[in-house]
């Protein structure tokens, strides 16, 4: 029983990242403007760099709406073929971020995974989105740096879900009858995030050592 519930995580967690390292941004662009958008921009093969690179909205929204939907197609995917259980879908969401970050078609280089992990806790948690914005556009008013405010909304996402009244935070919940699922969850998914805005920090604190006046909000 553990070797078959083992197995059907493992396959979800791979269904997942195959879906998830489809590279949205990457094929639109390079259709529309036969550019390479990991050597373009900040390289990072998201909406944003999407819209910038290209200089369309268009694009941008595509890109953003393409990986929503890979994010939350992982989590019914897992459901219909494997487990109609939380944890069996959230691997496949698990899997589908880290195919978005670490795609397997791009050598391995991909997005934050802000959109997909949306894309994920729309069905899973959609709390843990809203706190998340909530704090991302407060942090956003002080700093005036993105990635900046995108770190401290996932640092302190999960602590907002911890302090949430236990009943309350289940009524929320779609898919579980545990508070403590969405809270791991959201640990989970802010943990992937901040990884990949580790190279965005060491610029950000280069940046202000030499530019102590200056900051750099693109």
């Amino acid at each position: 029983m553990i070797g078959s519930e083992l197995l059907n995580y493992t396959i979800s967690l791979l269904l997942g990242y195959l879906l998830g390292s489809f590279p949205t941004a990457y094929i639109l662009v390079t259709q529309k403007d036969q550019i390479d958008i990991r050597q373009a921009g900040s390289g990072n093969i998201g909406a944003r760099n999407a819209m910038e690179v290209s200089g369309s909205k268009l694009v941008g929204l595509i890109v953003l709406i393409v990986d929503v939907i890979k994010g939350s197609g992982a989590v019914i995917l897992s459901s219909q073929l494997l487990d109609y259980n939380f944890w069996m879908m959230a691997s496949g969401g698990i899997g589908a971020v880290i195919g978005h970050n670490y795609s397997i078609w791009m050598r391995f280089k991909g997005g934050r995974g802000l959109a997909t992990t949306a894309g994920v806790m729309i069905l899973l948690g959609w709390i843990y989105i809203l706190i998340w914005l909530i704090l991302y556009f407060i942090a956003q008013q002080f700093s005036k740096h993105i990635h900046l405010s995108s770190v401290v909304a996932s640092i302190l996402g999960p602590f907002v879900l911890f302090l949430i009244p236990e009943p309350i935070l289940k009524s929320m919940l779609f898919f579980s009858h545990r508070a403590s699922d969405v809270i791991i969850i959201g640990t989970i998914f802010s943990f992937m995030i901040l990884l990949r805005h580790i190279e965005s920090m060491k610029k950000l604190l280069f940046e202000t050592k030499k530019y102590p006046n200056e900051i750099d909000t693109v």
